[in-house]
C-alpha cells in the first residue's frame, strides 16, 4: 500500500513527529511504502475560490500544491498528522486541505473516492475534547471527498506528561490492525 503523510507541524522533532514516527514504525514492518510530505517546508498559497480547478482538477496557483497533488492521487492511504493550535490544525495543513478542492469535479464528485484516511493529532493541552473541532471538520472533508475515515490518533496533555506519546502506543497498534 502507497501511504501519504501530511505532516502539517512545522517542528520536526516535536510531539507530532514522535507519534507519526510510531505510526511509521508500524506501518514500515506491515510493507508499506512511505512518503512524509513535510508541510511547512513547501510553498503552499492559500485557495483563492476561484472554482477553475473543478474542470480539469488543476489549480491555477502555480507552486508546491501540483507535488502533495501527484502524492495524494499516488497513494492507498493519506495520514493527516498536525498539532493542535487554538482548538485546531495547523495553518500549514489548512492552507493543504482547502486546495484539496481540485479533487472534486465541476458536480463536486470526488476524485480520490475510496482512499483510506487516518488523523493524527497532538495537544498540549489535556482536555478531553480539545481536538474535537478538528475531527468534526476531518469528518467533513473526508465524507465530502469520499475517503475511508480508518481511525484517530492523538496525545493530549504533551506539555504536562512526558509519556504522553508513549501512553499512545496501544492506540496506534489498535489502528495498524485495521489496515
Amino acid at each position: 500500500m502507497n501511504v501519504t503523510i501530511l505532516f502539517g507541524s512545522p517542528r520536526r522533532n516535536g510531539n507530532t513527529k514522535k507519534l507519526v514516527d510510531y505510526l511509521i514504525e508500524g506501518l514500515k514492518k506491515k510493507g508499506h511504502e512511505i512518503k512524509v510530505l513535510y508541510i511547512n517546508d513547501l510553498n503552499i498559497r492559500p485557495c483563492q475560490g476561484c472554482l477553475k480547478c473543478l474542470k480539469e482538477g488543476d489549480c491555477t496557483i502555480k507552486d508546491d500544491m501540483k507535488d502533495v497533488r501527484k502524492y495524494v492521487l499516488d497513494s492507498d492511504l493519506l495520514i493527516f498528522a498536525s498539532p493542535v493550535y487554538w482548538f485546531s490544525i495547523s495553518g500549514q495543513l489548512k492552507l493543504v486541505i482547502d486546495r484539496m478542492m481540485a479533487f472534486m469535479d465541476q458536480n463536486y464528485n470526488s476524485r480520490i473516492k475510496g482512499k483510506s484516511a487516518i488523523t493524527v493529532m497532538t495537544s498540549g493541552a489535556a482536555e478531553k475534547d480539545v481536538v474535537k473541532p478538528s475531527l468534526m471538520m476531518f469528518e467533513k472533508t473526508f465524507d465530502l471527498l469520499g475517503l475511508n475515515y480508518i481511525g484517530h490518533l492523538e496525545a493530549r496533555g504533551c506539555d504536562e506528561r512526558k509519556d504522553a506519546i508513549t501512553r499512545t502506543k496501544k492506540e496506534v497498534e489498535k489502528l495498524l490492525r485495521l489496515l
